[in-house]
């Protein structure tokens, strides 16, 4: 940069407005990059909701639907851990009512993570249009064991296939159905979650694939349950206990976080974007995010619980 100076030799005032501009841009540059200087004044402008926006997972990539570069771009990245404000909710306890040879008495079901992270939420971007293919297996596999589905929750990308395996000995028929969404003025609520009873809805959602296993070892690959993106809820008609959640992904920008809470993603093409996180229990949060090239965005984010 080339400093103006007055006859004196002093730095002209517009010169030293450029200077403070220039040293204002550069801490908040620094800031983006350490994880350290996350300061709460930084976390809440991180974090304000993104009102009536289609944060939905199938309606990630819009009407355009996404595309993948044949040579690589500017890209920025966003790693993040996803978190709870409070006390985490009580264990949710069933108690089976039959085929109790095989299914474990009684079942708990307890919130993965702690105050420090919160795993198995789904996060999300919105509104990625193009960028790096997705490297994720073209198989993928979810598992019947002592009436739990393993993995609870399971991410899969589009056009994947799904092996679905039995290691009971008992009938069974799974049921794959897209999640229901209301829409108010604020935002996007999830309508189906483990305490809902989907019986009642199950004539007015067609879903994606029924699936009857009888036999320990069995296994059905099915295409149908990963054509869409979406998030997809797992129940057995037979057994109203079992339950999980597919989250079928038009993009690699889609995880589900670790046990310890964190996720990231890579090659983000530069831009604004919606973030969202969603757990089954402790709801979802949509909030805007930029993407600079060459930046490393790091968020905290808070589930409202």
């Amino acid at each position: 940069m080339t400093h103006q100076t007055t006859r004196d030799g002093c730095i002209s005032h517009r010169a030293r407005l450029l200077i403070r501009c220039a040293t204002t841009l550069l801490g908040v540059a620094l800031q983006a990059c350490n994880a350290a200087d996350v300061d709460p004044a930084q976390e809440l402008i991180l974090a304000q909701p993104a009102a009536s926006l289609p944060a939905t997972l199938a309606s990630a990539t819009g009407l355009q639907g996404y595309r993948v570069d044949s040579t690589p771009r500017s890209s920025g990245r966003i790693v993040g851990v996803v978190r709870f404000d409070g006390a985490l909710p009580d264990d949710v306890v069933m108690q089976p009512t039959h085929d109790q040879h095989v299914c474990r008495v009684p079942l708990t079901q307890s919130i993965v993570g702690d105050a420090l992270g919160i795993g198995d939420a789904v996060v999300w971007l919105v509104g990625v249009t193009h960028g790096p293919a997705d490297a994720s297996p073209r198989r993928i596999a979810i598992t019947l064991e002592n009436c739990v589905l393993v993995p609870r929750v399971l991410r899969a990308s589009v056009g994947a296939t799904l092996m679905v395996r039995s290691a009971d000995n008992m009938d069974v028929r799974l049921r794959f159905t897209d999640m229901v969404e209301t829409v108010d003025d604020e935002q996007r609520v999830d309508a189906v979650g483990p305490e809902v009873d989907t019986s009642s809805r199950s004539a007015e959602i067609a879903p994606r694939a029924l699936v009857p296993l009888g036999d320990a070892g069995a296994v059905v690959p099915l295409t149908s349950v990963l054509e869409t993106p979406g998030l997809v809820a797992v129940t057995d008609d037979k057994h109203p206990w079992v339950h999980g959640w597919i989250a079928v992904a038009p993009h690699p920008f889609v995880a589900v976080s670790s046990r310890d809470g964190r996720f990231a993603f890579d090659g983000i093409p530069p831009g604004q974007y919606v973030l969202v996180a969603w757990h089954e229990r402790l709801g979802r949060i949509a909030m805007r995010v930029l993407v600079d090239d060459g930046v490393e965005t790091r968020l905290i984010v808070t589930l409202p619980g």
